[in-house]
């Protein structure tokens, strides 16, 4: 009777410190601001070799645009088939700004963010054409219960990238490379009100990924480079997405008390064995 009595109540205690554990108010949710940008004066660029006669053509740079080719041309478009003298190659990040109309839940569906996509129109080599840039994320949440309380993160990456010589008249094997120094995934976590919260920031597309070891090379990367390839007279599009994780973090005392509840089970177990030996 009296093992019965201390396995019940070594039961109890573990029962109610694994309740204890989810004891905590729901988690909060969040609203949030997202800024992708390039960062202004960081961008650098491969000289072209000008001729005589030829256009000197320009290269441009804001927080949301990184373009090169002819003058005259117009940014954040493809024209493969029109007036060659009106060709840009451009990098346009749109949305740049992302706040939220609404909270997003903690443990609730994604969210949409930021997005940049790649024209590639057809640069001839007298113009000068991106090498490096670096693109800027930040991150601001605030509570949505009131308390106002704030996190933020800074990210910076690096972008490498190789207007390839259109020599082949393929395509293809001429297509524009574009690396970055990111995976495609970045995560923050951090503890508050008995929660700890985990928020991601995801490349929502598939289009980051490893490149072959040859292209990596051409843009002076090492191999498994992460990035992609786009065709002559395509775009590339990469959108990004955001989800906040929440789990319960116990209290101090419900550790105390599963480790007292453990303890009776184990003198429990080591009475009966004796009892039974005996």
């Amino acid at each position: 009777m009296i093992g019965t009595v201390r396995k019940l109540t070594a039961i109890g205690i573990m029962a109610f410190a694994a309740g204890a554990v989810h004891a905590a108010d729901a988690p909060v949710d969040w609203n949030y601001q997202f800024d992708l940008k390039w960062v202004e004066g960081s961008a650098s660029f491969t000289p072209g070799t000008a001729y005589y006669g030829q256009p000197t053509g320009s290269t441009r740079q804001t927080q949301s645009l990184i373009s090169w080719g002819y003058a005259g041309g117009s940014d954040g478009s493809t024209n493969k088939f029109g007036d060659p003298a009106q060709l840009r190659s451009s990098i346009v990040i749109n949305p740049t700004d992302v706040d939220s109309l609404s909270p997003i839940a903690s443990n609730g569906d994604p969210v949409a963010a930021n997005a940049f996509t790649h024209y590639n129109n057809i640069i001839d080599g007298s113009f000068a054409t991106l090498n490096h840039v670096q693109l800027q994320l930040d991150i601001v949440l605030t509570s949505a219960d009131g308390s106002n309380v704030s996190k933020n993160w800074t990210q910076t990456f690096d972008v490498y990238f190789k207007e390839t010589p259109n020599n082949t008249g393929n395509a293809t094997l001429d297509a524009d490379i574009f690396t970055i120094t990111w995976d495609g995934d970045y995560s923050e976590s951090f503890v508050y009100d008995g929660y700890e919260y985990t928020f991601n920031y995801f490349e929502d597309t598939g289009r980051l990924n490893p490149l072959a070891q040859s292209e990596c090379a051409k843009v002076g990367r090492p191999s498994n480079c992460i990035g992609f390839s786009t065709n002559e007279g395509v775009k590339t599009g990469v959108e990004f997405g955001f989800h906040v994780a929440a789990a319960p973090v116990p209290e101090p005392e419900t550790y105390a008390m599963l480790l007292a509840g453990l303890g009776i089970v184990g003198a429990v177990a080591r009475r009966r064995r004796h009892y039974i030996a005996g």
